[in-house]
């Protein structure tokens, strides 16, 4: 069995050639390609791409949402032992060229026009960047300077080099612990920080999910959540390429309903997010449907709940409560199970905490849901249930080779061979996050039960994972509101919910000025922060200080509140720093309540 992931691919692929790997809709049909043409065209991409000059220890940049390409570009780099840079789609443009700048990319895949765009103004202070691949059909030539070429005419050249150059087709071997990929993750400053993780970091979690969750040649998986996040590269893209399964691409967020009930998948990997815009849609079509249909439906739950309860501690379940669950089952339950094509057999929630009452209604209704834990630096998976075993405000278990304590504060340490190498090019950073004995230090924060499972109990580190798995620090948001003049202080919150909202605190010398050159009356500082007018004055100013940041860092609502954070009410720190959770009690009901008005 080979050690390192190209390797490993081709195993699979060589053993499985006629089978289909990959899926991709092209008008109302979704084509398939092998797991031999797989290789054909990953073989003229890696040709390709040494013919314009891809060595070993080279970094290739991916900045594509998912689609066959972006496989065919990672594992083509691979192949010539180059290490990829995955980019989010939905990056802010500085975040963009910061990560191509800081990892030295020197060949850059890009999926459409509309990405290319923004990024061609920092294409002079790009100095490693030698070539761009564009998933589109662009002509060659250069642009700002630097040379273009669309992955079409890559692959031509690439097929030419190898009829004249048969030698120099052979995969280069790295070994286990060679770096393949440097994955870039937010820290809580804001500066992106690059996770470099080695073939034996991800190869073996991969072998670990296939096992765990025995994964074959004979499941079908959607791929909808962005390739750049390790959960989904690791879980739904290596684990079954590796274990010979099938991979469909979504077209977009926006058709996984559609998508999931043509592939019919057996395994889908889900964030929250994902789960709770199901539930919402169902129980939006439920309470606005004929009075029998919420009847059934509410039939439905309770029933499966009581028998989940009975099963839970180990009684008998009546047999009239059996009989009226499988009737409610045939004329409710199976109809929902058809929503996800009706052949799933496992759903993976991971990348943010699920809410436990959401986790019961789907197991409930007879959907096997799985809960892991994972981070980037761990390439990704720490924990995950073990089928059989599940348990509910659980994760699971270690996977074979992790290691997993807790520490001072509860901190929950990882080590083994799933822990990154370390941040590129920041020694110190790495150095506070791995300790001396080899432990990752990962801010969160949990124990265990009685039967080994994780329960994650909180957070160490200040850093909001919304509820699509996002890792947001709000720092630098709020820095960039307090940048207005009419801001004093910001505090932002969106911790497991799926979009931010923050509390500001107006500077109120300047907001009265305002008020009073615009003829606004105002008896109190307190009425002006109801006022049509300035909340109107707020909301363009927040859209204005946030512009530059990506989509899911911009604030959706806000709430103006009259009195300041200060160390005397304790929202401060004597370090004048915000304390997040006492200020999100004392709030508590205003922040929330900018979640239901929807």
């Amino acid at each position: 069995m080979a050690d390192t992931l190209y390797f490993s691919f081709l195993e699979t692929a060589q053993r499985l050639p006629s089978h289909p790997a990959l899926m991709h809709k092209q008008g109302n049909r979704f084509q398939t390609i092998t797991y031999g043409e797989l290789c054909c065209r990953i073989d003229e991409t890696a040709a390709g791409l040494r013919f314009y000059g891809v060595k070993p220890e080279m970094r290739v940049g991916i900045y594509s949402y998912n689609r066959p390409e972006w496989a065919i570009a990672d594992l083509a780099a691979i192949k010539l032992g180059a290490v990829v840079v995955p980019i989010y789609h939905t990056l802010s443009v500085d975040a963009v060229c910061y990560i191509l700048n800081e990892a030295e990319v020197s060949h850059l895949f890009i999926e459409s026009p509309e990405l290319l765009a923004p990024i061609i103004p920092c294409l002079p202070r790009l100095p490693h960047l030698q070539l761009i691949v564009t998933f589109f059909e662009q002509l060659p030539g250069n642009f700002n300077g630097k040379p273009f070429i669309s992955l079409s005419a890559l692959q031509n050249q690439g097929n030419r080099f190898i009829k004249q150059n048969l030698e120099n087709a052979t995969p280069h071997q790295p070994q286990p612990d060679d770096l393949l990929t440097i994955c870039y993750t937010s820290g809580t400053t804001g500066e992106p920080k690059g996770a470099m993780l080695s073939h034996r970091n991800i190869l073996t979690n991969a072998r670990a999910a296939i096992e765990r969750f025995n994964i074959t040649e004979k499941d079908r998986f959607v791929s909808f959540l962005p390739l750049c996040h390790m959960f989904e590269r690791t879980c739904g893209y290596y684990t079954m390429l590796l274990a010979g399964a099938t991979i469909a691409y979504a077209q977009s967020l926006q058709t996984i309903r559609e998508d999931v009930a043509q592939i019919k998948p057996t395994v889908l990997l889900v964030v929250p997010r994902v789960l709770e815009k199901v539930y919402n849609t169902v129980q939006e079509k439920v309470l606005t449907g004929p009075p029998l249909q919420r009847r059934l439906m509410i039939a439905a739950l309770k029933t499966s709940t009581r028998c989940a309860i009975l099963r839970t501690q180990k009684k008998n379940v009546p047999l009239g409560l059996k009989l009226q669950k499988a009737i409610l089952d045939i004329v409710v339950v199976r109809k929902l199970r058809r929503l996800g094509g009706g052949k799933i057999r496992i759903i993976m929630s991971g990348g943010a905490p699920l809410e436990r009452k959401l986790a019961r209604t789907f197991r409930n209704l007879g959907f096997n849901l799985l809960e892991g834990y994972g981070l980037t630096e761990t390439a990704p998976v720490v924990c995950a249930a073990v089928p059989g075993e599940e348990k509910v405000g659980t994760v699971g278990k270690p996977f074979p080779g992790v290691q997993v304590k807790i520490g001072e504060n509860n901190e929950i340490l990882v080590r083994g061979v799933n822990v990154m190498k370390g941040y590129f090019k920041k020694p110190e950073k790495t150095a506070r996050a791995i300790d001396a004995e080899g432990w990752f230090h990962t801010g969160d924060q949990g124990r265990f039960d009685a039967v080994g499972n994780l329960i994650i109990t909180g957070r160490i580190k200040e850093l909001i994972v919304n509820s699509y798995g996002k890792n947001i620090p709000p720092v630098p948001i709020e820095q960039a509101l307090i940048n207005s003049k009419y801001i004093e202080q910001a505090v932002v919150f969106g911790d497991r919910k799926p979009y931010l909202v923050a509390l500001i605190v107006p500077a109120r010398l300047t907001l009265e000025d305002y008020a009073r050159q615009e003829k606004i009356p105002f008896a109190k500082f307190e009425e002006l922060l109801n006022h049509p007018e300035i909340i109107e004055l707020f909301r363009n100013e927040i859209t204005r200080a946030t512009a530059h940041l990506a989509s899911y860092e911009q604030i959706r609502k806000f709430r103006l509140i009259p009195e300041p954070l200060t160390v005397e009410n304790n929202l401060l720190t004597p370090t004048l720093k915000v304390r997040r959770q006492p200020t999100y009690e004392m709030y508590k009901t205003l922040i929330e309540s900018m979640y239901q008005e929807e």
